[in-house]
């Protein structure tokens, strides 16, 4: 299936506030409460215990929530996680923080991930963004890191194949209404509204998440893109798929500077 660059509404300026806090709301707790990414934090949990990273720099973060469910999986006092966007919702990150007891931070300016300022050190981590990207964007994503000797991580839930895709749009109905009546506490009227009666949010959700699955990135191109940055050679990459939520894949890219010790940030 040939990759297609579609738009999708949660990336446009102009969708209304009540529409696109619903988009996030739903995709949000649908990936929380059907633990969709435990396999992906489970391999992230070795790899920073196997490398002895205990920073991580969260990007693209979106509203952090989910950066809170990883420091939940992890379990660790030592490891803190620090979110950032290129447009931060600094209210929010200022919530997650207090509600994480001080494992997760913020950075308050905006971050862009192909000039990541040199002090926000450890790994970069990306989660369900990078098939936001188009390809001469994600070569600079991992360029930037490996000029910088960084350690970087792409988890992505979604696959560009029928099944995955025929899989989400069989899935999605339902999911939108559990959302919309009880899966999100408390009940919210305008979730109903927009998830159920007048279902203009569950449209958003369900033709975003297709785009999404046609937007993937398959491991192969992944690869072709690590062999075009300058520099690739000095880092141990791992590329994999990992079994996930009821038959779903998580595609997993990881990059490690080939010395274990990181270089400090110049």
């Amino acid at each position: 299936m040939q990759r297609a660059h579609l738009f999708e509404f949660n990336d446009m300026p102009w969708l209304p506030s009540p529409i696109r806090k619903t988009l996030m709301e739903f995709l949000h707790h649908m990936s929380v409460r059907l633990r969709m990414y435990d396999a992906g934090f489970d391999v992230l949990s070795q790899l920073l215990k196997q490398q002895g990273l205990t920073s991580i720099q969260a990007m693209c973060a979106g509203d952090g929530g989910l950066m809170l469910a990883l420091s939940r999986h992890l379990g660790r006092d030592d490891v803190r996680i620090q979110l950032s966007d290129k447009y931060p919702s600094l209210e929010r990150f200022g919530e997650l923080e207090r509600e994480s007891a001080g494992r997760l931070g913020h950075v308050t300016e905006s971050v862009d991930v192909l000039n990541v300022p040199e002090h926000l050190s450890g790994v970069r981590l990306i989660v369900n963004a990078v098939h936001h990207f188009q390809p001469p964007v994600v070569r600079g994503i991992l360029a930037d890191a490996v000029t910088k000797r960084q350690p970087i991580v792409f988890m992505e839930p979604v696959q560009r194949d029928l099944l995955s895709v025929l899989r989400f749009c069989a899935a999605t109905p339902l999911l939108s209404a559990w959302l919309s009546l009880g899966g999100i506490r408390p009940l919210s009227l305008r979730r109903t509204l927009l998830g159920l009666v007048a279902p203009v949010g569950a449209f958003c959700f369900f033709f975003d998440g297709v785009v999404s699955h046609l937007r993937a990135y398959h491991l192969e191109e992944w690869q072709a893109l690590i062999l075009q940055v300058e520099g690739h050679e000095d880092y141990d990459w791992d590329l994999r798929q990992i079994p996930s939520f009821m038959g779903t894949r998580i595609s997993f890219l990881a990059g490690m500077p080939r010395s274990r010790a990181l270089e400090p940030a110049r």
